[in-house]
């Protein structure tokens, strides 16, 4: 008998550092840099939506002839956060993509707000991916 000498598959450990962080949730956020057309949010926008992916937050600021476009993403894990951010840097008008991934818990034992737009008290840890 031969053994099966194949690598097992690679494992995707931020996939899993939410088992290990009781209380977090991972949380990711795309920083999307395009032209500045409202065309390209809406194809942005509408990727989003085929992918059924849960946004909480879409803010989009024009700078010059660029749009700055800060979505945060919930409940998606690693690996389909990177190929979100694959599909979305193929998209025409798209310039650059930068993926941050936070580990999030909600503090119900503060009362003040953090000054975040949301409005949600939160604490941060950012993965160093």
């Amino acid at each position: 008998m031969r053994e099966d000498l194949s690598s097992p598959p690679a494992v995707d450990h931020a996939e899993n550092w939410s088992r290990h962080l009781p209380g977090f949730q991972l949380t990711h956020v795309i920083h999307l840099v395009s032209i500045a057309s409202m065309d390209v949010v809406s194809r942005v926008a509408a990727h989003l939506k085929d992918q059924q992916v849960s946004v909480s937050s879409f803010v989009v600021l024009r700078s010059g002839n660029i749009l700055d476009q800060k979505i945060v993403l919930d409940d998606i894990g690693e690996r389909q956060a990177q190929l979100l951010r694959e599909k979305l840097l193929a998209l025409d008008g798209v310039l650059r993509i930068r993926l941050e991934h936070l580990f999030v818990r909600p503090d119900a034992s503060k009362a003040v707000e953090n000054d975040r737009p949301s409005g949600r008290s939160t604490r941060e840890l950012a993965c160093t991916c």
